[in-house]
């Protein structure tokens, strides 16, 4: 069980499952699902097992796009902040290269689309902050900082929370904090 699984193979949730079900009620009534479709597809939401299951079944209905293409969010920046915070979808993985400036992921309104996310820095001179959503819990084993510290003020424990984000990496001049 060491091999990393895609995140379209991952087992979804009641919830998962509740949530297709409406997105795609909510097709119907726009009228881009006949009857007969919108039966036949929340019949299988209702069973469906992986991510791609029930993504099979929004693929071809208006903003799969973006679940498709986001997979990975890679972020690049010579000097200055990168920031997401509000509303936003969370990919599975999210790779951040920077040389001057600080990194703040605000976790705490997001949408994920898997229940673990890594979240993977390669950062000369800048800061991490990363809040989390009440029940998310962190990993920082994996990353580094040269000249800084790292402080998760989340703390550790025992059961796995969700989301789970895991901190990968390393900052040769900075620090980061996790927060809730």
């Amino acid at each position: 069980m060491g091999e990393e699984i895609a995140p379209r193979d991952l087992r979804v949730s009641h919830a998962e499952r509740e949530h297709v079900a409406g997105l795609l009620a909510a097709h119907f009534e726009a009228g881009r699902l006949s009857p007969d479709e919108y039966e036949a597809r929340s019949s299988a939401a209702a069973v469906a097992v992986t991510r791609a299951d029930v993504n099979r079944l929004l693929l071809d209905l208006p903003g799969a796009e973006a679940v498709r293409s986001r997979e990975i969010l890679e972020w690049s920046s010579n000097h200055g902040d990168l920031k997401r915070s509000g509303d936003w979808l969370v990919p599975a993985r999210i790779v951040v290269r920077s040389h001057f400036g600080d990194v703040k992921l605000d976790f705490r309104t997001a949408r994920f689309m898997t229940s673990v996310v890594t979240v993977e820095v390669d950062m000369w001179v800048g800061d991490v902050d990363l809040r989390l959503p009440p029940g998310g819990t962190v990993d920082v084993d994996e990353v580094r900082t040269h000249v800084g510290s790292v402080k998760d003020k989340v703390g550790p424990t025992v059961v796995r929370g969700d989301p789970h984000v895991v901190l990968r990496g390393r900052l040769y001049v900075g620090d980061v904090k996790t927060r809730a």
